[in-house]
């Protein structure tokens, strides 16, 4: 049963990994050779950069939409965000069913048979948790930085530069994440992408209420005018504000993560003691189908009782 299982998995990743390397490769060299040959003399050099040369990556499926809309849904990852994976998707999965294979393992020996239909649930749960803390962890850095790109975007129009330019400026000179997003955003604009469209994608991209609201203020200043300087001076300073605030929580919330560790390291090194002084009252938790059961009620209330206090304290700093 469970080498079936194995063969099963082991099949699914490699057909999406085979989807992958049929798909991609080709039709994003293609496309990188159309945008090049329809760019402006300077959106070529820009082509030329890290972020287009990653940018065909995003292609990296050829399945039909419903297919992969479904998949994408399922396993938690976003067909918009490809380049900022460390790894293919695909790959990605293929990795979170190992330890799902493992998980389903142990519920088997528990539950017999009908412990091994956990290990779909815990290939999905953890490789939601995957994606998820890659979105989580990219855009904390996009809201620490934004401030310093409203703050340039203001200083460069100030001084007259085009917002266009200015954008770019900001590309140029602000660490990645944010400046990735801002080469992006300018290499969109250049090839022809209305500036309305283009600053949809960079919000939807970015998961945060404030990139919306900087693309809202500069969709309706291309639109309509109005005094852009100030307006987004006005979100810089907010923004800037709450990024204080949320280090001053994180601060005062260290005495509480600090607790978490504390208690979630105390069973391992009694057990560790435990196991050095006197090895069957640990070896029992293995060997003994009722051990077993307290060991997995165990964990399960640790994993429980950590979650939960990460939960409070997320919600807390949110």
């Amino acid at each position: 049963m469970m080498a079936l299982l194995m063969a099963m998995l082991v099949g699914i990743g490699l057909a999406l990994w085979g989807l992958h390397s049929t798909g991609s490769k080709g039709r994003g060299r293609r496309l990188s050779e159309r945008f090049a040959a329809y760019s402006l003399p300077h959106a070529r050099v820009r082509m030329a950069s890290r972020l287009a040369h990653r940018a065909p990556q995003a292609s990296w499926l050829r399945m039909p939409q419903p297919l992969e809309a479904r998949l994408s849904a399922a396993f938690g990852w976003d067909p918009e965000r490809l380049d900022q994976y460390p790894l293919a998707p695909p790959l990605l999965v293929l990795l979170a069913a190992l330890p799902a294979v493992a998980g389903g393992a142990y519920a088997a020996s528990l539950a017999g048979g009908t412990g091994w239909t956990s290990t779909l649930l815990i290939w999905v749960l953890l490789a939601r948790w995957v994606f998820a803390s890659i979105h989580r962890k990219r855009a904390d850095a996009l809201y620490k930085q934004l401030p310093d790109a409203l703050g340039m975007v203001v200083r460069a129009v100030r001084a007259g530069i085009p917002v266009v330019e200015a954008l770019r400026t900001v590309g140029r000179e602000i660490p990645d994440p944010t400046g990735a997003e801002f080469r992006r955003l300018a290499d969109q604009l250049a090839i022809g992408i209305t500036m309305e469209d283009a600053l949809k994608r960079l919000a939807r991209r970015s998961g945060l209420p404030e990139y919306r609201f900087f693309a809202v203020s500069l969709t309706l200043q291309n639109s309509a005018g109005g005094n852009l300087t100030e307006t987004l001076d006005n979100l810089a300073d907010v923004v800037r504000k709450r990024v204080a605030t949320r280090q001053r929580g994180h601060a005062l919330a260290s005495q509480a993560r600090a607790s978490a560790y504390v208690l979630s390291a105390v069973p391992i090194f009694a057990a560790s003691a435990l196991m050095l002084i006197n090895p069957r009252y640990v070896l029992v938790l293995f060997n003994d189908p009722r051990g077993n059961i307290v060991l997995a009620c165990a964990i399960a209330s640790l994993a429980t009782g950590l979650g939960t206090m990460k939960a409070i304290i997320r919600r807390s700093l949110s």
